[in-house]
Protein backbone atom coordinates (compact mmCIF):
# COMPACT_ATOMS: atom_id res chain seq x y z
CA UNK A 1 0.00 0.00 0.00
CA UNK A 2 3.23 2.32 -0.31
CA UNK A 3 1.69 3.75 -3.32
CA UNK A 4 -0.70 5.60 -1.12
CA UNK A 5 0.09 5.33 2.23
CA UNK A 6 3.25 6.90 3.40
CA UNK A 7 4.17 8.55 6.68
CA UNK A 8 3.36 11.90 8.11
CA UNK A 9 -0.07 12.31 5.61
CA UNK A 10 -2.72 10.38 7.33
CA UNK A 11 -0.77 8.55 9.80
CA UNK A 12 2.79 9.52 11.65
CA UNK A 13 4.59 5.96 10.88
CA UNK A 14 5.60 3.75 8.41
CA UNK A 15 3.81 0.91 8.50
CA UNK A 16 5.10 -1.83 11.03
CA UNK A 17 7.13 -4.75 9.88
CA UNK A 18 4.50 -6.86 11.17
CA UNK A 19 1.68 -5.52 9.61
CA UNK A 20 3.95 -5.91 6.13
CA UNK A 21 4.53 -9.50 6.89
CA UNK A 22 1.30 -10.67 7.58
CA UNK A 23 -1.75 -8.34 5.87
CA UNK A 24 -0.70 -6.45 2.56
CA UNK A 25 1.29 -7.48 1.37
CA UNK A 26 1.34 -10.75 3.85
CA UNK A 27 3.26 -13.67 3.60
CA UNK A 28 5.27 -14.30 0.36
CA UNK A 29 5.20 -17.35 -2.28
CA UNK A 30 7.99 -19.46 0.17
CA UNK A 31 4.77 -19.77 2.55
CA UNK A 32 1.66 -19.40 0.42
CA UNK A 33 2.53 -21.11 -2.64
CA UNK A 34 0.73 -20.27 -5.66
CA UNK A 35 -1.83 -18.05 -4.15
CA UNK A 36 0.66 -15.59 -2.03
CA UNK A 37 -0.14 -11.64 -2.45
CA UNK A 38 -3.31 -11.97 -4.70
CA UNK A 39 -1.02 -13.75 -6.70
CA UNK A 40 -3.79 -15.27 -8.93
CA UNK A 41 -5.54 -12.01 -9.78
CA UNK A 42 -2.51 -9.98 -10.74
CA UNK A 43 -3.48 -10.43 -14.62
CA UNK A 44 -7.35 -9.21 -13.90
CA UNK A 45 -5.51 -6.31 -11.84
CA UNK A 46 -3.49 -5.68 -15.26
CA UNK A 47 -6.87 -5.74 -17.65
CA UNK A 48 -8.12 -3.44 -15.25
CA UNK A 49 -5.78 -0.97 -15.12
CA UNK A 50 -5.18 -0.78 -19.44
CA UNK A 51 -9.20 -0.48 -19.39
CA UNK A 52 -9.35 2.11 -16.84
CA UNK A 53 -6.96 3.90 -18.78
CA UNK A 54 -8.76 3.76 -22.07
CA UNK A 55 -12.03 4.16 -20.73
CA UNK A 56 -10.39 8.08 -18.58
CA UNK A 57 -8.75 8.96 -21.89
CA UNK A 58 -12.02 8.71 -24.30
CA UNK A 59 -14.16 10.49 -21.46
CA UNK A 60 -11.27 13.15 -21.02
CA UNK A 61 -10.47 12.59 -17.88
CA UNK A 62 -6.82 11.51 -18.37
CA UNK A 63 -4.64 13.29 -21.21
CA UNK A 64 -3.96 11.37 -24.03
CA UNK A 65 -0.53 11.45 -23.86
CA UNK A 66 -0.50 10.24 -20.71
CA UNK A 67 -2.61 7.80 -20.83
CA UNK A 68 0.09 6.81 -24.00
CA UNK A 69 2.84 6.98 -21.77
CA UNK A 70 0.88 4.71 -19.00
CA UNK A 71 -0.37 2.01 -21.75
CA UNK A 72 3.53 2.27 -23.17
CA UNK A 73 4.77 0.77 -20.00
CA UNK A 74 2.26 -1.79 -19.74
CA UNK A 75 3.27 -2.81 -23.43
CA UNK A 76 6.68 -2.95 -21.95
CA UNK A 77 6.04 -4.98 -19.49
CA UNK A 78 3.79 -7.80 -21.71
CA UNK A 79 6.96 -8.32 -23.90
CA UNK A 80 7.86 -10.24 -20.90
CA UNK A 81 5.99 -11.36 -18.01
CA UNK A 82 4.00 -9.04 -16.44
CA UNK A 83 2.54 -10.98 -13.74
CA UNK A 84 6.18 -11.61 -12.47
CA UNK A 85 6.89 -8.06 -12.76
CA UNK A 86 3.81 -7.56 -10.76
CA UNK A 87 4.19 -9.44 -8.21
CA UNK A 88 8.02 -8.29 -7.36
CA UNK A 89 6.18 -5.04 -6.06
CA UNK A 90 4.25 -6.56 -3.41
CA UNK A 91 1.71 -4.01 -4.36
CA UNK A 92 -1.12 -6.63 -5.02
CA UNK A 93 -3.96 -4.65 -6.62
CA UNK A 94 -1.50 -1.20 -6.71
CA UNK A 95 0.81 -2.58 -8.27
CA UNK A 96 -0.14 -1.10 -11.76
CA UNK A 97 0.38 2.19 -10.26
CA UNK A 98 3.73 1.34 -8.17
CA UNK A 99 5.19 0.47 -11.68
CA UNK A 100 4.03 4.15 -13.04
CA UNK A 101 5.77 5.68 -10.56
CA UNK A 102 8.95 3.82 -11.15
CA UNK A 103 8.39 4.83 -14.66
CA UNK A 104 6.77 8.13 -15.03
CA UNK A 105 7.09 9.56 -11.53
CA UNK A 106 4.31 10.17 -8.93
CA UNK A 107 2.25 12.71 -11.00
CA UNK A 108 1.41 11.38 -14.20
CA UNK A 109 1.03 7.57 -12.06
CA UNK A 110 -1.17 9.17 -9.32
CA UNK A 111 -3.88 9.99 -12.55
CA UNK A 112 -4.27 6.01 -12.99
CA UNK A 113 -7.01 5.68 -9.55
CA UNK A 114 -9.26 8.43 -10.50
CA UNK A 115 -12.91 7.53 -9.72
CA UNK A 116 -11.63 3.92 -8.45
CA UNK A 117 -10.81 2.68 -4.98
CA UNK A 118 -9.04 -0.43 -3.62
CA UNK A 119 -13.09 -2.26 -3.10
CA UNK A 120 -13.54 -1.98 -7.17
CA UNK A 121 -10.48 -3.14 -8.02
CA UNK A 122 -10.81 -6.38 -5.66
CA UNK A 123 -14.68 -6.81 -7.03
CA UNK A 124 -13.73 -6.77 -10.49
CA UNK A 125 -10.64 -9.04 -9.87
CA UNK A 126 -12.11 -11.55 -7.97
CA UNK A 127 -15.21 -11.32 -10.88
CA UNK A 128 -12.78 -12.02 -13.30
CA UNK A 129 -10.69 -14.33 -11.72
CA UNK A 130 -13.52 -16.69 -10.44
CA UNK A 131 -14.84 -16.00 -14.11
CA UNK A 132 -11.45 -17.66 -15.95
CA UNK A 133 -11.67 -20.34 -13.45
CA UNK A 134 -15.39 -21.07 -13.72
CA UNK A 135 -15.13 -21.41 -17.47
CA UNK A 136 -12.02 -23.71 -17.77
CA UNK A 137 -14.06 -25.81 -14.79
CA UNK A 138 -16.85 -25.71 -17.33
CA UNK A 139 -14.44 -27.19 -20.13
CA UNK A 140 -13.66 -29.44 -17.81
CA UNK A 141 -17.49 -30.68 -16.86
CA UNK A 142 -18.26 -31.08 -20.32
CA UNK A 143 -15.78 -33.53 -21.11
CA UNK A 144 -16.55 -35.60 -17.80
CA UNK A 145 -20.48 -35.23 -18.97
CA UNK A 146 -18.98 -36.79 -22.79
CA UNK A 147 -17.57 -39.44 -21.11
CA UNK A 148 -20.18 -40.54 -19.18
CA UNK A 149 -22.41 -40.22 -22.06
CA UNK A 150 -20.29 -42.92 -24.27
CA UNK A 151 -19.43 -45.07 -21.26
CA UNK A 152 -23.64 -45.45 -20.87
CA UNK A 153 -23.96 -46.14 -24.03
CA UNK A 154 -21.53 -49.12 -24.33
CA UNK A 155 -23.13 -50.50 -21.02
CA UNK A 156 -27.17 -50.16 -22.18
CA UNK A 157 -27.29 -53.71 -21.45
CA UNK A 158 -25.11 -54.80 -18.54
CA UNK A 159 -27.31 -56.04 -15.90
CA UNK A 160 -26.62 -55.09 -12.78
CA UNK A 161 -27.53 -55.01 -8.81
CA UNK A 162 -29.21 -52.03 -7.79
CA UNK A 163 -28.78 -51.16 -3.92
CA UNK A 164 -30.61 -49.18 -1.48
CA UNK A 165 -28.89 -49.26 2.44
CA UNK A 166 -26.36 -51.37 1.28
CA UNK A 167 -29.21 -53.93 0.22
CA UNK A 168 -29.85 -55.75 -3.29
CA UNK A 169 -32.44 -53.58 -4.49
CA UNK A 170 -34.43 -53.85 -7.98
CA UNK A 171 -31.87 -54.66 -11.23
CA UNK A 172 -31.08 -51.91 -13.59
CA UNK A 173 -27.90 -51.63 -16.13
CA UNK A 174 -24.94 -50.22 -15.70
CA UNK A 175 -25.60 -47.46 -18.07
CA UNK A 176 -28.62 -46.15 -16.38
CA UNK A 177 -26.39 -45.67 -13.23
CA UNK A 178 -24.28 -43.25 -15.04
CA UNK A 179 -26.76 -41.62 -16.90
CA UNK A 180 -27.99 -41.19 -13.24
CA UNK A 181 -24.46 -39.49 -12.29
CA UNK A 182 -24.73 -37.27 -15.51
CA UNK A 183 -27.88 -36.39 -14.65
CA UNK A 184 -26.57 -34.52 -11.39
CA UNK A 185 -23.78 -33.42 -13.71
CA UNK A 186 -25.91 -31.96 -16.15
CA UNK A 187 -27.79 -29.87 -13.26
CA UNK A 188 -23.95 -28.85 -11.96
CA UNK A 189 -24.17 -27.49 -15.84
CA UNK A 190 -27.38 -25.48 -15.38
CA UNK A 191 -26.27 -24.06 -12.01
CA UNK A 192 -23.03 -23.10 -12.98
CA UNK A 193 -24.61 -21.05 -16.09
CA UNK A 194 -26.99 -19.77 -14.33
CA UNK A 195 -24.39 -18.54 -11.76
CA UNK A 196 -22.22 -16.98 -14.67
CA UNK A 197 -24.86 -14.70 -15.63
CA UNK A 198 -24.51 -13.73 -11.91
CA UNK A 199 -20.96 -13.24 -12.04
CA UNK A 200 -19.90 -11.76 -15.19
CA UNK A 201 -21.86 -8.40 -14.29
CA UNK A 202 -18.94 -5.12 -14.30
CA UNK A 203 -18.37 -3.28 -10.45
CA UNK A 204 -15.67 -1.14 -12.39
CA UNK A 205 -16.74 2.66 -11.20
CA UNK A 206 -18.64 1.44 -8.33
CA UNK A 207 -15.11 2.03 -6.15
CA UNK A 208 -16.22 1.45 -2.73
CA UNK A 209 -19.61 2.40 -1.89
CA UNK A 210 -21.45 4.99 -4.14
CA UNK A 211 -19.74 5.26 -7.33
CA UNK A 212 -17.72 8.31 -8.66
CA UNK A 213 -18.79 11.85 -8.99
CA UNK A 214 -16.66 12.09 -12.09
CA UNK A 215 -18.20 11.09 -15.52
CA UNK A 216 -16.89 7.57 -15.72
CA UNK A 217 -18.32 5.39 -18.18
CA UNK A 218 -19.12 2.13 -16.47
CA UNK A 219 -20.15 0.63 -19.58
CA UNK A 220 -17.24 1.08 -21.89
CA UNK A 221 -15.10 -0.54 -19.15
CA UNK A 222 -17.50 -3.52 -18.24
CA UNK A 223 -17.19 -4.38 -22.50
CA UNK A 224 -13.34 -3.56 -22.89
CA UNK A 225 -13.40 -6.52 -19.54
CA UNK A 226 -15.86 -9.16 -21.28
CA UNK A 227 -18.35 -8.12 -18.52
CA UNK A 228 -22.26 -8.43 -19.51
CA UNK A 229 -23.44 -5.18 -17.88
CA UNK A 230 -23.20 -3.77 -14.73
CA UNK A 231 -23.27 -4.85 -11.18
CA UNK A 232 -26.03 -1.66 -10.77
CA UNK A 233 -25.77 -0.56 -7.21
CA UNK A 234 -22.76 0.57 -6.53
CA UNK A 235 -22.59 -0.28 -2.74
CA UNK A 236 -23.92 -4.21 -3.56
CA UNK A 237 -21.30 -4.30 -6.05
CA UNK A 238 -18.33 -3.72 -3.71
CA UNK A 239 -19.78 -5.00 -0.48
CA UNK A 240 -22.04 -7.58 -1.77
CA UNK A 241 -21.00 -11.26 -0.42
CA UNK A 242 -23.77 -13.49 -1.75
CA UNK A 243 -21.91 -14.99 -5.01
CA UNK A 244 -18.82 -15.47 -3.24
CA UNK A 245 -21.00 -18.27 -1.11
CA UNK A 246 -22.57 -19.17 -3.98
CA UNK A 247 -19.54 -19.60 -5.62
CA UNK A 248 -18.45 -22.38 -2.71
CA UNK A 249 -21.79 -23.89 -2.39
CA UNK A 250 -21.72 -24.47 -6.19
CA UNK A 251 -18.33 -26.00 -6.00
CA UNK A 252 -19.37 -27.89 -2.50
CA UNK A 253 -22.23 -29.24 -5.23
CA UNK A 254 -20.48 -30.47 -7.85
CA UNK A 255 -17.42 -32.14 -5.61
CA UNK A 256 -20.34 -33.93 -3.87
CA UNK A 257 -21.36 -35.28 -7.21
CA UNK A 258 -18.00 -36.31 -8.06
CA UNK A 259 -17.70 -37.95 -4.35
CA UNK A 260 -20.63 -39.99 -5.08
CA UNK A 261 -19.27 -41.27 -8.33
CA UNK A 262 -15.98 -42.25 -6.82
CA UNK A 263 -17.43 -43.35 -3.80
CA UNK A 264 -19.77 -45.86 -5.75
CA UNK A 265 -16.93 -46.87 -8.11
CA UNK A 266 -14.24 -47.59 -5.02
CA UNK A 267 -16.68 -49.66 -2.95
CA UNK A 268 -17.66 -51.96 -6.11
CA UNK A 269 -13.97 -52.25 -6.99
CA UNK A 270 -13.76 -54.66 -3.58
CA UNK A 271 -13.34 -57.70 -4.36
CA UNK A 272 -16.74 -58.79 -2.01
CA UNK A 273 -18.11 -56.57 -5.36
CA UNK A 274 -15.50 -56.95 -8.37
CA UNK A 275 -17.82 -55.34 -10.36
CA UNK A 276 -15.50 -52.69 -11.60
CA UNK A 277 -11.63 -52.27 -11.53
CA UNK A 278 -9.73 -49.25 -12.07
CA UNK A 279 -6.80 -49.27 -13.73
CA UNK A 280 -3.17 -50.18 -12.66
CA UNK A 281 -2.04 -46.63 -13.73
CA UNK A 282 -4.66 -45.19 -11.57
CA UNK A 283 -4.14 -47.17 -8.14
CA UNK A 284 -1.23 -47.80 -5.75
CA UNK A 285 -0.07 -50.36 -3.84
CA UNK A 286 0.85 -51.21 -0.26
CA UNK A 287 4.48 -51.15 1.40
CA UNK A 288 3.64 -53.66 3.37
CA UNK A 289 1.11 -56.13 1.53
CA UNK A 290 2.47 -57.12 -2.12
CA UNK A 291 -1.11 -58.25 -2.85
CA UNK A 292 -2.90 -54.92 -2.60
CA UNK A 293 -4.28 -53.04 -5.54
CA UNK A 294 -5.40 -49.64 -3.91
CA UNK A 295 -7.75 -47.61 -5.89
CA UNK A 296 -5.72 -44.36 -5.24
CA UNK A 297 -7.51 -42.22 -7.70
CA UNK A 298 -10.73 -43.07 -6.74
CA UNK A 299 -9.79 -42.07 -2.95
CA UNK A 300 -8.61 -38.70 -4.15
CA UNK A 301 -11.58 -37.48 -5.96
CA UNK A 302 -13.66 -38.28 -2.57
CA UNK A 303 -11.55 -35.59 -0.67
CA UNK A 304 -12.27 -33.19 -2.90
CA UNK A 305 -15.87 -32.47 -1.29
CA UNK A 306 -13.60 -32.31 2.17
CA UNK A 307 -11.97 -28.71 0.61
CA UNK A 308 -14.54 -27.26 -0.87
CA UNK A 309 -17.09 -28.12 1.97
CA UNK A 310 -15.08 -26.40 4.17
CA UNK A 311 -13.83 -23.62 2.56
CA UNK A 312 -17.85 -22.71 2.09
CA UNK A 313 -18.57 -22.66 6.01
CA UNK A 314 -15.21 -20.15 5.97
CA UNK A 315 -16.92 -18.17 3.25
CA UNK A 316 -19.98 -18.11 5.35
CA UNK A 317 -18.42 -17.04 8.79
CA UNK A 318 -16.13 -14.63 7.28
CA UNK A 319 -19.23 -12.65 5.97
CA UNK A 320 -21.45 -13.14 9.10
CA UNK A 321 -20.63 -9.89 10.17
CA UNK A 322 -22.16 -6.34 9.38
CA UNK A 323 -22.18 -5.87 5.93
CA UNK A 324 -19.37 -3.52 5.50
CA UNK A 325 -17.29 -4.39 8.23
CA UNK A 326 -15.14 -7.57 6.84
CA UNK A 327 -12.19 -6.18 4.73
CA UNK A 328 -8.89 -7.94 5.61
CA UNK A 329 -11.09 -10.87 6.40
CA UNK A 330 -12.46 -10.58 2.80
CA UNK A 331 -9.31 -10.48 1.05
CA UNK A 332 -7.99 -13.29 2.75
CA UNK A 333 -10.68 -15.47 2.14
CA UNK A 334 -10.71 -14.19 -1.89
CA UNK A 335 -7.80 -16.60 -2.31
CA UNK A 336 -10.22 -20.24 -1.29
CA UNK A 337 -11.98 -19.51 -4.19
CA UNK A 338 -8.77 -19.94 -6.08
CA UNK A 339 -8.02 -23.25 -4.51
CA UNK A 340 -10.99 -25.08 -4.33
CA UNK A 341 -11.77 -24.19 -8.14
CA UNK A 342 -7.60 -24.97 -9.13
CA UNK A 343 -8.80 -28.53 -6.83
CA UNK A 344 -11.92 -29.47 -9.20
CA UNK A 345 -10.30 -28.06 -12.40
CA UNK A 346 -6.93 -30.65 -12.03
CA UNK A 347 -9.50 -33.26 -10.57
CA UNK A 348 -12.36 -33.76 -13.05
CA UNK A 349 -9.38 -34.93 -15.84
CA UNK A 350 -8.78 -37.50 -12.98
CA UNK A 351 -12.52 -38.56 -13.27
CA UNK A 352 -12.78 -38.70 -16.74
CA UNK A 353 -9.09 -40.87 -16.49
CA UNK A 354 -11.06 -43.28 -14.27
CA UNK A 355 -13.75 -44.34 -16.68
CA UNK A 356 -12.22 -44.06 -19.67
CA UNK A 357 -9.90 -46.80 -18.77
CA UNK A 358 -12.51 -48.34 -16.60
CA UNK A 359 -12.45 -52.01 -16.69
CA UNK A 360 -16.07 -53.02 -16.14
CA UNK A 361 -17.18 -57.16 -14.89
CA UNK A 362 -20.34 -57.63 -16.82
CA UNK A 363 -20.84 -61.19 -16.02
CA UNK A 364 -19.96 -60.62 -12.06
CA UNK A 365 -22.45 -57.35 -12.30
CA UNK A 366 -25.79 -60.23 -13.70
CA UNK A 367 -24.56 -62.98 -11.52
CA UNK A 368 -25.45 -60.34 -8.19
CA UNK A 369 -28.33 -59.17 -9.88
CA UNK A 370 -30.03 -62.26 -9.95
CA UNK A 371 -28.64 -62.74 -6.15
CA UNK A 372 -30.12 -61.92 -2.84
CA UNK A 373 -33.73 -61.24 -3.98
CA UNK A 374 -33.71 -58.43 -6.00
CA UNK A 375 -36.38 -59.36 -8.65
CA UNK A 376 -39.28 -60.32 -5.36
CA UNK A 377 -40.93 -56.68 -6.64
CA UNK A 378 -41.34 -58.32 -10.20
CA UNK A 379 -42.47 -61.45 -7.97
CA UNK A 380 -45.24 -59.32 -6.04
CA UNK A 381 -46.15 -57.63 -9.61
CA UNK A 382 -47.02 -60.81 -11.25
CA UNK A 383 -49.40 -61.86 -8.59
CA UNK A 384 -51.41 -58.71 -8.79
CA UNK A 385 -51.13 -59.29 -12.56
CA UNK A 386 -52.28 -62.79 -13.34
CA UNK A 387 -53.86 -63.68 -9.63
CA UNK A 388 -55.96 -60.17 -9.15
CA UNK A 389 -54.78 -59.86 -5.66
CA UNK A 390 -54.17 -56.01 -4.58
CA UNK A 391 -51.29 -54.85 -4.42
CA UNK A 392 -50.57 -54.70 -0.73
CA UNK A 393 -51.60 -58.47 -0.23
CA UNK A 394 -49.38 -59.24 -3.19
CA UNK A 395 -46.62 -57.34 -1.53
CA UNK A 396 -47.44 -59.76 1.67
CA UNK A 397 -47.08 -63.00 -0.15
CA UNK A 398 -44.13 -61.99 -2.12
CA UNK A 399 -42.53 -61.15 1.94
CA UNK A 400 -43.70 -64.44 3.22
CA UNK A 401 -42.30 -66.33 0.55
CA UNK A 402 -38.90 -64.73 1.13
CA UNK A 403 -38.86 -65.86 4.68
CA UNK A 404 -40.23 -69.33 3.70
CA UNK A 405 -37.32 -69.83 1.22
CA UNK A 406 -34.87 -69.02 3.67
CA UNK A 407 -35.73 -71.07 6.36
CA UNK A 408 -35.78 -73.53 3.96
CA UNK A 409 -32.19 -73.17 3.00
CA UNK A 410 -32.87 -71.55 -0.63
CA UNK A 411 -32.46 -68.42 -1.75
CA UNK A 412 -35.32 -66.26 -2.66
CA UNK A 413 -34.20 -66.61 -6.43
CA UNK A 414 -35.32 -69.99 -5.79
CA UNK A 415 -39.26 -69.57 -5.18
CA UNK A 416 -41.20 -71.79 -7.01
CA UNK A 417 -45.08 -72.22 -7.31
CA UNK A 418 -44.84 -74.11 -4.13
CA UNK A 419 -43.53 -72.07 -1.96
CA UNK A 420 -45.76 -69.03 -3.43
CA UNK A 421 -49.17 -71.65 -2.93
CA UNK A 422 -47.64 -72.18 0.85
CA UNK A 423 -47.17 -68.18 1.52
CA UNK A 424 -50.69 -67.35 -0.05
CA UNK A 425 -52.25 -70.10 2.02
CA UNK A 426 -50.57 -68.27 5.45
CA UNK A 427 -51.75 -64.97 4.44
CA UNK A 428 -55.45 -65.34 3.61
CA UNK A 429 -56.22 -69.56 2.91
CA UNK A 430 -56.84 -68.23 -0.95
CA UNK A 431 -54.38 -69.97 -3.78
CA UNK A 432 -52.57 -68.23 -6.22
CA UNK A 433 -52.33 -70.63 -9.63
CA UNK A 434 -49.46 -69.15 -11.26
CA UNK A 435 -47.50 -71.20 -13.62
CA UNK A 436 -43.81 -72.10 -13.07
CA UNK A 437 -42.58 -69.98 -16.64
CA UNK A 438 -44.26 -67.20 -15.37
CA UNK A 439 -42.78 -66.96 -12.00
CA UNK A 440 -38.81 -68.06 -13.48
CA UNK A 441 -39.24 -65.01 -15.65
CA UNK A 442 -40.74 -62.66 -12.80
CA UNK A 443 -37.12 -63.74 -11.10
CA UNK A 444 -34.86 -63.07 -13.74
CA UNK A 445 -32.76 -59.88 -13.75
CA UNK A 446 -32.85 -59.48 -17.99
CA UNK A 447 -35.95 -59.61 -17.89
CA UNK A 448 -36.77 -57.42 -15.04
CA UNK A 449 -34.71 -54.54 -16.58
CA UNK A 450 -36.84 -54.66 -20.21
CA UNK A 451 -39.73 -54.75 -18.15
CA UNK A 452 -39.25 -51.40 -17.21
CA UNK A 453 -40.55 -49.08 -19.63
CA UNK A 454 -41.70 -45.54 -17.88
CA UNK A 455 -39.76 -42.78 -18.94
CA UNK A 456 -36.27 -42.70 -17.38
CA UNK A 457 -36.36 -46.34 -16.80
CA UNK A 458 -33.80 -49.10 -17.80
CA UNK A 459 -35.12 -50.57 -20.68
CA UNK A 460 -33.54 -50.61 -23.76
CA UNK A 461 -35.67 -48.16 -25.36
CA UNK A 462 -36.08 -45.42 -22.59
CA UNK A 463 -32.38 -45.66 -22.41
CA UNK A 464 -31.96 -44.65 -26.12
CA UNK A 465 -34.41 -41.64 -25.78
CA UNK A 466 -32.53 -40.73 -22.23
CA UNK A 467 -29.00 -40.89 -24.21
CA UNK A 468 -30.23 -38.63 -26.68
CA UNK A 469 -31.67 -35.92 -24.75
CA UNK A 470 -28.51 -36.10 -22.50
CA UNK A 471 -26.78 -35.42 -25.92
CA UNK A 472 -29.07 -32.92 -26.60
CA UNK A 473 -28.21 -30.64 -23.55
CA UNK A 474 -24.33 -31.63 -23.69
CA UNK A 475 -24.44 -30.35 -27.40
CA UNK A 476 -26.72 -26.61 -25.89
CA UNK A 477 -23.89 -26.23 -23.46
CA UNK A 478 -20.96 -26.82 -25.42
CA UNK A 479 -21.69 -24.62 -27.91
CA UNK A 480 -22.71 -21.94 -24.67
CA UNK A 481 -18.95 -22.28 -23.43
CA UNK A 482 -17.51 -21.85 -27.20
CA UNK A 483 -19.26 -18.47 -27.32
CA UNK A 484 -19.02 -17.27 -24.06
CA UNK A 485 -15.22 -18.43 -24.59
CA UNK A 486 -15.22 -16.27 -28.05
CA UNK A 487 -16.80 -13.19 -26.20
CA UNK A 488 -14.30 -12.87 -23.84
CA UNK A 489 -11.21 -13.52 -26.26
CA UNK A 490 -13.25 -10.55 -28.05
CA UNK A 491 -13.36 -8.34 -25.48
CA UNK A 492 -9.81 -8.86 -25.25
CA UNK A 493 -9.04 -7.70 -28.59
CA UNK A 494 -11.23 -4.92 -28.61
CA UNK A 495 -9.57 -3.44 -25.51
CA UNK A 496 -5.93 -4.29 -26.83
CA UNK A 497 -7.46 -2.22 -30.31
CA UNK A 498 -8.42 0.45 -27.94
CA UNK A 499 -4.86 0.82 -27.05
CA UNK A 500 -3.50 1.11 -30.55
CA UNK A 501 -5.51 3.47 -30.70
CA UNK A 502 -4.68 5.64 -28.47
CA UNK A 503 -0.95 5.09 -28.77
CA UNK A 504 -1.00 5.81 -33.15
CA UNK A 505 -3.18 9.03 -31.95
CA UNK A 506 0.09 10.07 -29.88
CA UNK A 507 2.95 9.27 -32.30
CA UNK A 508 1.09 11.38 -35.06
CA UNK A 509 0.06 13.57 -32.54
Amino acid sequence: MSVYRDANIRLSETVHPQLTATCLPGPDESVLGQYARMRPQLAAFHAFDKAHIVMLAEQRLLDRADAAAMLRVFRDMEQSDPIKIRAATSENMHSGEALLVQALGKEIAGKLHLGRSSGDLLAVSFRMTLRARLLDLLEELGGLRKDLVQLARRHVDTVMPGYTHLQHAQPLTFGHYLLSMLSGFDRDMERFRAFYARLNQSPAGAAILVGSAFPLDRHRTAKLLGFDGLALNTRDAVWGRDLEIEAHALATILAGNVNRLAEDLMLWSAPEYGMVECADGLCGTSSIMPQKKNPNGLEHLKGLVATSSGLLVSAVVVNKNPSTAPVFEWIHALSDHWRSYDELISGLPLMRAVLQTLVVHGERMETLAGSHGATITDLAALIVEQAGRSWRNAHQIAGIAVRLALEAGKTPSAIDAEILERASGLLDGRTLGLPMSAIANALDARASVSRQQLPGGPSAARMAEALALHEASLDADTAWLSSTLQSQADAAQELESAIDGLLADDRTG
